[in-house]
């Protein structure tokens, strides 16, 4: 059901039944970290596993992200099952190609365990919902085709494509062989 701010409805819901979403602490990182290559598994195989690799080193340095973004955990029962960064300003992320003055979020993760419980959606909401916050016009992501769950889940929120930021995924994380896969970019306008 949709929440009402200033009058405005919005489509922010709120955390799933037996979950809650809150700012991870310092002390939270490698369970954060551990999250990450089971996260990725389920994608291996498919021809973009050198990508991959390189795409897991970056995310498991959860902390120089955490020193420069808001770091959200989705927690069940004491434990994280799910992770995002989000950055109030997209040029924070560091290699991102998106317009300066739109917010971002990278690094979403959910345990496999947990999938289809509505995580990954309640973190991305709590970034949709931190980026109003802030006075953004635009939450931009990227994204490879490779990760369908992702690709779902932004398509079905109300991401839409801006194909001009997309980059090629090899230039951010590099390998040996040159994998050609492209970072798609993703909007969602606030205004």
């Amino acid at each position: 059901m949709p929440e009402c701010q200033a009058g405005i409805q919005t489509s922010i819901r709120l955390d799933p039944p037996g979950f809650s979403v809150r700012l991870a602490v310092r002390a939270e990182l490698d369970e954060i970290a551990a999250l990450f290559a089971p996260g990725l598994e389920r994608y291996r195989g498919g021809g973009g596993d050198r990508i991959l690799d390189a795409y897991l080193l970056d995310l498991l340095d959860v902390r120089s992200r955490f020193d420069v973004a808001e770091t959200y955990v989705a927690v069940r029962d004491e434990r994280i099952v799910g992770s995002v960064a989000f950055y109030p300003d997209v040029i924070l992320e560091g290699w991102s190609n998106l317009p300066a003055g739109w917010a971002g979020f990278r690094a979403l993760v959910v345990d496999p365990h947990v999938r289809g419980a509505g995580i990954g959606r309640a973190l991305v909401d709590r970034c949709l919902e931190r980026a109003r916050a802030v006075g953004r016009p635009t939450l931009g992501i990227h994204t490879v085709t490779l990760l369908t769950d992702a690709m779902r889940l932004y398509e079905r929120v109300g991401f839409t494509r801006c194909p001009e930021f997309d980059l090629r995924a090899a230039d951010v994380f590099p390998t040996a062989t040159g994998d050609d896969l492209t970072g798609l970019a993703f909007r969602y306008d606030l205004r």
